[in-house]
């Protein structure tokens, strides 16, 4: 986001499993027996010190971390909850945290329910993640949960609509699954073609109300609806039984003697199909997609009892819940409202490749080792201000919490030619595990960025991109993840700000940094844009102080000389809008000539309580740094599903809010 504040002063589907409904097979939990409190608390040796190299001024000393206990309620006693709990284990290893967990015996409201209440009534718990076992009916008894105190994230299935920014149901922090509905489309394509495209298909499902299995139930009616010559005899739920979806599947065969294709929603509804389809020698006649890797599923594929099986990544969810839990206890406030998890899907020909086994479902023991203490991560910023200085403080934070050691390097000077090579010389040391870094230039850094990640330093851009900053579709798809806020969106919430501020009408001037900025760029964009759509308005010129804060004096001095009547100004960053409040200021126009400014260092606060500023407009740097040591840990620990963009939000700063604590916590700090 901030990027140039430098100035002064984070395949193919998403977790198809079953989730939720998912579970299949009822392997007994190797770790914590599903039914009791405490189960394999993932606690550690405490984190190293997380040391850096002497780049820069290092902020200030982080304060001593604090002991979290984060709770875990599982849909139901499954590979794929021991999975995720596996998962979950392992970032509460790394992070050093107590893992406390709950896995009922049976997928239901009533089993649920109790262990919620008896998890919030423990009173030690500081945050709770869980698989909802009904969209609408665990909405209330959570809400209560989370009125207590105690924040709420939800993996694999959700409550409402899932959507906890603009949907009926808000308090959940974030929603961690994959793409059910799309899952559901997936499976059936794949079945459609497995029998030529023509001839009938059967659904077997769990229970109608499972936001999971409701969605992949509708993405395969959707495929079969686009395909004439495909018939959907039915869908029977079986309640997450074996034996009930066996005795459906037979019945369902009777009847249907030519039946084609069977689509298991979820473990128990794939193994019933499979068992019956083996036992009555119909193996290859009866295509059967299988959602949920449990070794059954895998064993089924092998035999050709299935035909295809899509894994979800519950692991992925478990470690991602505790990370956010830890992000969001540590004071972070831009968790992603919702993570995608993704697919793997698995046939006979890729089953036996690591990178492919390396999603199967797996029984838990409870034995989880710290991966993360003493690894090294690099962190190059874009220049020497407290925008750096306190995303630094953020990225160390998460370090003391992993163990690890924060490696930092901050150029005295915002360019290429000053940036490149603290770039080399970091790769150069050859001990660095990631390296995240606020590229100076969205061009010129492709190639040294490029050239680091082919050595083998995976690459994590926070503030400022390259390329397109789309990584996923974009020119440049190598970096992990870019994290940042949107920068044309914060233009656009400045200048409409300032455009009130006068009146609706008059000259307004932009004070930029230099073009090819990604960040400031954008923010001159949206400040454009909003301009263009305000006819009363004027923009009588744009400036590049190239981040010096005396260039940034006489070019405002030079303005107003020419525009003496001049309304606002616009700073895109804190050197600009450190000039801009300098010369009002010393020219006795505060009031007259309105400011809005970008970055919340001291100096921008203090015009603000002076009035010499009308509105500061904060990032938060301190939580890109903390999610980019996140991300890269999370890789480390071959997480597949990491975010490849987190916007990182603003706070406005007025006179008003201004000494509110939850406000004042986005103050830029050396």
């Amino acid at each position: 986001m901030n990027r140039n504040r430098i100035l002064t002063l984070v395949t193919m589907f998403v977790l198809a499993s079953m989730i939720f409904t998912a579970c299949a097979t009822p392997a007994a939990p190797t770790t914590a027996p599903a039914t009791q409190a405490p189960a394999a608390p993932a606690t550690q040796a405490p984190a190293a010190p997380a040391t850096q190299a002497p780049a820069a001024p290092a902020t200030q000393a982080p304060a001593a971390k604090k002991s979290y206990k984060i709770g875990f309620l599982a849909g139901v006693q499954d590979p794929f909850y021991f999975t995720m709990q596996r998962g979950a284990a392992q970032a509460a290893a790394d992070l050093g945290v107590e893992l406390v967990v709950q896995v009922p015996a049976k997928w239901d409201v009533t089993s649920q329910t109790p262990m919620l209440d008896a998890m919030v009534a423990r009173g030690d718990l500081n945050a709770l993640f869980l698989a909802p076992v009904d969209k609408d009916a665990m909405i209330a008894p959570l809400q209560k949960a989370s009125d207590s105190g105690l924040p709420i994230l939800t993996v694999d299935t959700y409550i409402g609509d899932g959507d906890y920014v603009n949907g009926p149901v808000k308090f959940p922090l974030s929603f961690i699954a994959s793409d059910n509905e799309l899952g559901g489309k997936i499976a059936c394509q794949a079945l459609i073609d497995a029998i030529g495209g023509k001839g009938k298909i059967y659904i077997q499902n769990v229970k109608p109300g499972i936001s999971s299995t409701d969605a992949r139930e509708k993405g395969c009616k959707e495929i079969v609806a686009a395909n004439p010559d495909v018939k959907l005899v039915g869908v029977d739920y079986n309640d997450d039984d074996p034996s009930k979806a066996q005795a459906q599947v037979e019945a369902m065969l009777q009847k249907e003697a030519d039946l084609a294709g069977i689509f298991g929603t979820n473990v128990f509804s794939a193994q019933g199909a499979g068992q019956v389809v083996a036992n009555k020698g119909l193996s290859g006649k009866v295509k059967v997609v299988a959602f949920d890797a449990t070794s059954t599923a895998i064993e089924m594929l092998k035999a050709k009892t299935v035909d295809m099986v899509i894994a979800q990544k519950p692991s992925d969810m478990g470690y991602l819940a505790v990370e956010l839990a830890v992000a969001y206890l540590d004071g972070a406030t831009s968790l992603p409202a919702h993570i995608p998890t993704g697919y793997q899907v698995i046939t006979r020909d890729n089953m036996d490749k690591p990178e492919v086994a390396a999603f199967f479902y797996a029984p838990f023991d409870g034995t989880v080792q710290r991966k993360t203490a003493g690894l090294k991560i690099g962190f190059l910023a874009g220049v020497q201000d407290p925008f750096y200085f306190t995303m630094q403080r953020g990225a160390q934070q998460a370090a003391d919490r992993f163990g690890a050691e924060l490696v930092v390097q901050i150029p005295p000077k915002w360019d290429v030619t000053s940036q490149t090579p603290m770039l080399d010389a970091m790769v150069a040391r050859g001990d660095l595990k990631y390296l995240f870094t606020a590229p100076v230039d969205k061009d010129a850094m492709i190639a040294p960025l490029q050239k680091a990640n082919d050595s083998g330093l995976p690459i994590i851009t926070v503030d400022t991109f390259i390329g397109t900053g789309e990584y996923v579709n974009g020119p440049v798809k190598f970096p992990l993840s870019f994290i940042a806020s949107d920068n044309e969106l914060g233009g656009r919430i400045a200048c409409e700000a300032l455009i009130k501020a006068i009146g609706g009408k008059g000259k307004i001037y932009i004070q930029n940094v230099k073009p090819g900025i990604s960040s400031t760029d954008a923010r001159e964009k949206g400040c454009k844009d909003v301009i263009a759509a305000n006819p009363d308005v004027k923009l009588v010129g744009v400036d590049y102080n190239d981040d010096d804060p005396s260039k940034a004096q006489a070019q405002v001095e030079a303005m107003l000389q020419k525009e003496a009547d001049l309304a606002g100004i616009f700073g895109t960053n804190v050197f600009s809008a450190q000039g801009a409040g300098q010369v009002v200021a010393n020219k006795g126009l505060g009031g007259k000539v309105k400011v809005v400014a970008f970055d919340a260092t001291e100096t921008a606060i203090e015009m603000l309580k002076n009035k010499t500023v009308d509105m500061v407009i904060a990032q938060k740097p301190a939580d890109m740094g903390y999610f980019a040591v996140e991300i890269a840990m999370a890789h480390l620990n071959g997480v597949t599903s990491l975010p490849r963009h987190i916007p990182t939000g603003y706070q406005v700063i007025t006179r008003d809010n201004m000494n509110d604590p939850a406000v004042m916590k986005f103050f830029y700090t050396k």
